[in-house]
């Protein structure tokens, strides 16, 4: 149990550090509000492992303390919804027959994306949607480069495991 916990421990601390250099490197020139998404590789790599509730912790965990240094309550409502909705996406597409890494990081940057939009929708008002479009493409190209990240990682690790 020590072990989980020191470990969950190294992801969200690892995946908080992704996202304040991500925060440092913005992608906003291409459209508002669009990232990388770095410290979702960590999620990937422990639902690669079939750790869904360490998966959802480190997420949460993550986001609580980001939105706590480096954003407002504001945000954390659209961050929270958002994270935990696209984590549940990529445990639940890790569970379809030959699914990769790469195919949940996509399944998860869409959710996330449309989570957040959806958000928005309740805020703003219904003229966010017009959004959509930019969004999920950036979802495919954002999330594919997470998710090939992150099995390059998991594949790492998994060899050293063994």
């Amino acid at each position: 149990m020590a072990r989980k916990i020191t470990l969950y421990g190294i992801f969200a601390a690892t995946a908080l550090i992704f996202g304040y250099i991500e925060s440092l490197f913005s992608l906003s020139f291409i459209a508002p509000g669009i990232k990388l998404g770095l410290a979702n590789s960590l999620c990937l790599i422990l639902i690669g492992f079939g750790d869904t509730k360490g998966a959802f912790c480190v997420n949460t965990v993550r986001i609580l303390l980001s939105s706590l240094l480096f954003s407002s309550p504001f945000t954390l409502f659209f961050s929270l919804t958002a994270g935990i909705a696209s984590t549940a996406a990529c445990a639940g597409v890790s569970r379809l027959k030959g699914v990769s890494q790469v195919g949940m990081g996509v399944a998860g940057a869409a959710v996330h994306n449309t989570v957040q939009l959806c958000v928005a929708a309740l805020i703003f008002g219904r003229s966010v949607w017009y959004y959509l479009p930019i969004l999920l493409v950036s979802a495919v190209i954002t999330g594919g480069a997470v998710g090939e990240i992150s099995e390059c990682i998991f594949k790492k690790i998994k060899t050293k495991v063994k």
